[in-house]
């Protein structure tokens, strides 16, 4: 069922599940073909947040961060920017998987199809699980202190894989994490924190291994608990 929350920040947090786009006639593939269906869907979310949870817009335009947290479920949040719809809808599209820019260091996999494929699996094979990777993630951080942040607002996980990376060219770091031992919840949690703190979130790819091979290790195991004690 559709789920809206306000954030103390402003911003506005929308749950969606695939029951819930097909109730509207939306698709994903709406998002990645830019159409007119997809920004009159983001209109009427802004609408109904608008009459559930009193939440108010200024009237500019909106940017969304968007992130797959299971193949049936889908989370939005919407902030307030002056920013153009197409930019809203390229940005999802960015966050559903499909590559924004090229990395000059490492060419990266277009996992769009990937995604796609995920969110259309029968209901049957969705109780299979995600899969071996379905919940490993690498997130991208402008500042040690914004890591330190994200990883002391989440619980305590003692069955979350995670490495914590800096690569000098870019002065950035980079948290990997494995969540498939872990629970829905935490995931959600993981997610949703990842959009206050991180610069960016996406699925574990072939970064990860590009990391490995150029970037320095700054904790190798559990960074998740190592630097939610620091």
């Amino acid at each position: 069922m559709m789920k809206f929350e306000k954030m103390e920040n402003g911003s506005l947090r929308c749950t969606l599940t695939q029951d819930d786009l097909e109730e509207f006639g939306i698709e994903l593939e709406d998002f990645f073909s830019n159409t007119p269906h997809a920004r009159d869907f983001l209109e009427k979310l802004i609408r109904i947040a608008e009459e559930e949870v009193g939440y108010k817009t200024t009237g500019n335009m909106m940017s969304i961060q968007a992130a797959i947290m299971s193949e049936d479920e889908i989370v939005l949040t919407f902030s307030e920017s002056q920013v153009s719809s197409t930019e809203i809808l390229e940005h999802i599209r960015n966050m559903l998987g499909q590559a924004a820019a090229k990395e000059s260091q490492a060419a990266l996999p277009d996992v769009k199809d990937d995604i796609l494929n995920e969110v259309e699996k029968k209901k049957t094979e969705k109780k299979a699980g995600a899969g071996k990777e379905g919940y490993a993630y690498l997130l991208t951080f402008v500042s040690f202190n914004s890591v330190l942040k994200f990883c002391k607002i989440l619980s305590v996980n003692s069955n979350a894989k995670s490495r914590l990376y800096y690569l000098d060219q870019k002065e950035q770091y980079f948290l990997w994490a494995d969540l498939n031992r872990s629970t829905r919840k935490y995931v959600y949690e993981f997610v949703a924190a990842s959009m206050e703190y991180a610069k960016s979130i996406e699925k574990d790819s072939a970064r990860r291994r590009y990391l490995d091979e150029h970037a320095h290790v700054i904790v190798k195991e559990e960074a998740l608990k190592t630097l939610a004690n620091v």
